[in-house]
């Protein structure tokens, strides 16, 4: 890594600040805190955005990612047979640990936003906001590595390759990330993800499911063939397979009403 390529990165960890007298003079100081690292937050993000990697192997993303995870004073763990990232901030104190977790692969799209730092190769591109996701998980970690004196128990860091449909975190739990000491176990997981719904600077939460997840059904239609002068002699596949479309759609439409006015 070169010294221009290091400047991107977040600075090493600052001696813990003091004790604040109460939570709202707490919150107070991390924000300021926080609004300090938006520069290299910002750099790493860009950084990370010019070169996008689909799927599990993701080898310069893991290259940048592992260099700013040392550059703060951590030990990466780097995956085996998937190219995740793994590292732990511990705490003054015994106590549980809880997981922080972010996503590091991009899209099989190209890009065509005509910024700076796009990437210059067509195929691929940071379409959902994983590069975003890092460079935020890094600039909590600086945040709380400036207060691990008062930390009781570990913050374990996940970054994830795979997210966008190869099953990454189930690679990365076969590898052993929640094999942390028996009396320390994982007891929260905890994730964000942005969104252009709402305004910079908001934060919307939900009780239950957040997220919407994918997945593949095959559904198989048999008809019957027949002449088009006695339709009603043969059973037409496309119309029911046009139906079958209709009503799950439907089907998620009612769903969702159903769930709103259970919230109001």
């Amino acid at each position: 890594m070169t010294a221009s390529d290091r400047a991107t990165q977040p600075t090493k960890p600052v001696t813990p600040p003091t004790e604040p007298a109460d939570a709202a003079t707490a919150a107070d100081s991390l924000i300021v805190e926080a609004r300090a690292l938006l520069p290299d937050i910002v750099a790493l993000r860009r950084r990370l955005h010019g070169c996008p990697e689909v799927g599990l192997a993701i080898p310069r993303t893991q290259a940048i990612v592992a260099a700013a995870v040392a550059d703060l004073g951590l030990s990466p763990i780097l995956g085996r047979a998937v190219g995740s990232v793994v590292a732990t901030i511990e705490g003054a104190r015994p106590g549980p640990t809880v997981l922080l977790r972010a996503d590091m692969d991009g899209l099989p799209l190209t890009e065509d936003t005509g910024l700076d730092f796009a990437p210059e190769t067509p195929g691929t591109m940071h379409a959902c906001g994983h590069d975003t996701h890092v460079a935020m998980l890094l600039g909590a970690a600086r945040l709380l590595l400036a207060r691990r004196q008062a930390m009781a128990g570990r913050v374990l860091l996940m970054l994830q390759p795979g997210e966008e449909g190869f099953h990454g975190a189930r690679h990365m739990l076969e590898e052993g990330l929640l094999e942390t000491p028996a009396d320390a176990p994982v007891i929260a997981a905890q994730a964000v993800h942005i969104s252009t719904m709402w305004a910079s600077g908001s934060i919307a939460l939900r009780a239950g499911a957040m997220l919407a997840s994918s997945d593949t059904i095959r559904i198989v239609v048999r008809g019957r063939g027949g002449h088009a002068s006695a339709p009603h002699l043969a059973l037409d596949p496309v119309t029911v397979a046009a139906e079958i479309v209709l009503a799950l759609q439907t089907a998620v439409a009612e769903l969702r009403d159903r769930a709103r006015r259970v919230r109001e």
